[in-house]
C-alpha cells in the first residue's frame, strides 16, 4: 500500500468528521443540517473502514491513535444512551455523589459558611443594640405580635388542644414563610454566581443578617430556647442547604475568574455533573427539611419539650455532618471520595 497515496486520498473525510464532530461537542446534534447528520454516518463508516485497514496494513501508531480517537468519538454520539434507572440514578447521587462534590469544594464551602455566619453576627448585633432593626428584615404582617406574645398564644392553643385544629396559622405561616424565602434565596445565590461571585456573597451575609436579627428579637423577648426549639429541627437542615446552592454559585463564579480549564462555556460543561449532584441532593433535602417543619417542628410545650426538640435538632445537625463528610463514598469520577 502506498501510505503517502493513502494520506492524501483519505485525509479530506477525516478532517470533515472532526470538524462535525466539534460542531457537536458545541452546540449539540440541533447545530446540524440534515444532510450533514447522514454524512456523519457515512463518514464513520468510512474512517472505521480507513481504521482497520491502517492497523492490518500499516502499523503506524500516530496514525492508529488518530483515527481511533475519531472513531471512538463518532460512535458516543451516534450510539443511543444506555437505559438509566431513574431510582438508582437518584440513590447513586444522594448516597455517593452529592457528598463527594461537597467534599470536593471544601474551600469553597468555607467561604459560604463563613459569609453566613458574619451576616448572622451582623444582623443580631444590630437588632441588640437597636430592636427596631426587625423592621428592616421582616414583611410588616410578621411583626404584629412581639415574640413572646406569639409564644405564649402557641402554647395556650396546644394546651388547649387547639394548635392541630387550627394549624396555628399565624405561626405556620410565619415558617412557610421561612421555607419559601429560603428556597429562593437558594436559587437566587446560585444564579447570582454569574456576577462574579459577588451577588451570590451579598445574598448570604443578608440573609444571614435576617437569621441574626429574629435571633436577637427573641432573646430579648426572653423566648429563645422557644426560637431554636422552633427553627432548630427544619433549619439544621434548610440553612446547609442555603450554603449549598450558594456554593454552587461560587463554582460558577471561579469559572468566570480561571481561563486555566478553558473558556466559562467549557468549564461549565465539564462542572455540570457535579452542578447536578448539588440540585438534586440539595432538593432532596429540602423535603426532608420541609416534612420535619410542617409537623414536628410545629409541635410545642406542653405537648412536646423544647429540650427534646433541641436535642433532635442537634442529632440531626451532626448527622447532616456525617453523611457529608465522614462516611465513605463510591464514586469512579475523580471527585474526592474520603
Amino acid at each position: 500500500m502506498d501510505f503517502n497515496r493513502f494520506l492524501r486520498e483519505r485525509r479530506h473525510r477525516w478532517n470533515r468528521l472532526g470538524e462535525i464532530l466539534d460542531r457537536i461537542d458545541k452546540n449539540g446534534f440541533g447545530g446540524l443540517e440534515p444532510a450533514e447528520v447522514e454524512e456523519l454516518f457515512a463518514l464513520y463508516r468510512l474512517v472505521s473502514s480507513d481504521l482497520n485497514l491502517v492497523q492490518t496494513r500499516t502499523g503506524n501508531p500516530a496514525l492508529i491513535d488518530y483515527l481511533e480517537s475519531l472513531v471512538g468519538r463518532a460512535y458516543s454520539n451516534l450510539s443511543p444512551p444506555p437505559e438509566k434507572n431513574p431510582f438508582k440514578t437518584w440513590k447513586d447521587i444522594v448516597r455517593n455523589r452529592f457528598p463527594a462534590t461537597i467534599r470536593a469544594e471544601k474551600k469553597l464551602l468555607a467561604i459560604t459558611v463563613l459569609a453566613f455566619l458574619a451576616g448572622t453576627m451582623f444582623g443580631f448585633v444590630l437588632t441588640m443594640v437597636s430592636p427596631r432593626t426587625m423592621e428592616v428584615f421582616l414583611p410588616a404582617e410578621h411583626l404584629m405580635m412581639s415574640p413572646s406574645e406569639r409564644v405564649e398564644r402557641l402554647e395556650n392553643m396546644e394546651r388547649d388542644g387547639k394548635s392541630s385544629v387550627e394549624g396555628a396559622g399565624e405561626h405556620a405561616a410565619f415558617s412557610t414563610f421561612l421555607f419559601t424565602h429560603n428556597i429562593r434565596v437558594m436559587v437566587l445565590g446560585f444564579a447570582l454566581g454569574l456576577t462574579f461571585g459577588i451577588g451570590t456573597i451579598v445574598i448570604l451575609f443578608y440573609n444571614g443578617a435576617i437569621l441574626g436579627s429574629i435571633a436577637a428579637a427573641y432573646l430579648q423577648d426572653g423566648v429563645m430556647e422557644f426560637f431554636i426549639a422552633w427553627v432548630g429541627p427544619h433549619g439544621s437542615i434548610e440553612l446547609p442547604c442555603i450554603i449549598f446552592g450558594c456554593m454552587a454559585g461560587l463554582m460558577m463564579a471561579r469559572a468566570q475568574f480561571r481561563r486555566d480549564g478553558g473558556s466559562f462555556r467549557a468549564q461549565i460543561r465539564e462542572m455540570r455533573p457535579a452542578l447536578v449532584n448539588i440540585l438534586i441532593g440539595t432538593a432532596t433535602l429540602l423535603v426532608i427539611a420541609g416534612i420535619i417543619e410542617g409537623g414536628f417542628s410545629q409541635i410545642n410545650e406542653p405537648t412536646l419539650p423544647y429540650e427534646i426538640k433541641i436535642a433532635v435538632a442537634a442529632s440531626l445537625f451532626v448527622g447532616l455532618l456525617v453523611y457529608l463528610f465522614r462516611i465513605p463514598v463510591n464514586i469512579d469520577d475523580g471527585l474526592e471520595a474520603t
